[in-house]
């Protein structure tokens, strides 16, 4: 048994909760009201903007994946319009719980001041260690990666050798298969989660392979990934893909004297 020939994972395009949080994030709460915070998080639709997004990238994947044997989306609202706009050929969905949300916990509906005011020591521990950082009663991406992503990575390798497989998820979900598929260190990972280029918009697609792009030689394991996600021209307000090049990847073991000089990279906090 292999991992799929290719597996291709796509974030939701834009949903009404991103809209409020991009107005959250610029100081604006008015759209933080009584009636939107008793929304339950999976029952958010996409906006105009996010279907646009979702047939962007479904033409995209389609150029470039003549099929996909297997279809995978999460059953939030917002995953199940993107999966369908998506304009898959013959698509079968499976709606699995396994690709769903990042759970948010008790912050889920607040803004983030309130947060920030209310849940002061967790949002210092966010600041300290987003990787291993959980809001109350919610998972880190740790636990994401290691928990569900896993999971998938293992039901993918038993029930779907040699196929094409697609997933339609969210930014948190995609975020962790990255960390897990790409064998990110932790130190990797954080410089990453500060990198602009590594954002995971909205019906951004991330396209692993175990097919050499450059060879067309097939290999035994997943090597190869690329990065793409719809954007919009300010002057004609036509979506198009913006598309990154291959890169590829592999398991990197370390000897007893690299993993000692990693570990000495971090000056002890104690003195003598």
């Amino acid at each position: 048994m292999t991992m799929p020939r290719n597996l291709v994972l796509v974030r939701h395009g834009q949903s009404e909760a991103n809209v409020i949080q991009k107005r959250d994030k610029a100081g604006d709460q008015r759209l933080f009201t009584e009636e939107t915070m008793l929304v339950a998080d999976r029952s958010w639709r996409l906006t105009e903007d996010g279907v646009a997004q979702a047939r962007t990238a479904g033409r995209w994947i389609r150029e470039n994946i003549d099929s996909f044997d297997r279809c995978i989306t999460s059953p939030f609202v917002r995953t199940r319009e993107t999966a369908a706009s998506l304009g898959i050929r013959g698509a079968r969905w499976e709606e699995n719980r396994v690709v769903r949300e990042r759970s948010w916990g008790e912050i889920s509906p607040l803004p983030r001041a309130v947060f920030e005011e209310q849940y002061s020591h967790n949002a210092l521990l966010k600041r300290k260690d987003p990787l291993y950082w959980a809001p109350p009663a919610g998972e880190s991406i740790a636990d994401v990666a290691e928990n569900r992503v896993r999971n998938l990575l293992s039901t993918l390798h038993r029930e779907s050798s040699e196929q094409n497989v697609l997933v339609v998820s969210h930014g948190d979900f995609m975020w962790s298969t990255r960390l897990v598929l790409e064998r990110w260190s932790d130190e990797q990972f954080l410089r990453y989660d500060k990198d602009p280029s590594m954002t995971i918009h909205n019906c951004s697609v991330v396209h692993y392979t175990r097919i050499n792009p450059h060879t067309g030689v097939e290999e035994s394991k997943i090597r190869w990934v690329r990065f793409a996600h719809p954007r919009c021209d300010p002057e004609t307000g036509q979506w198009r893909m913006q598309v990154q090049d291959w890169k590829s990847f592999d398991r990197r073991y370390l000897t007893n004297e690299e993993l000692l000089a990693q570990a000495e990279e971090q000056a002890r906090i104690l003195s003598r």
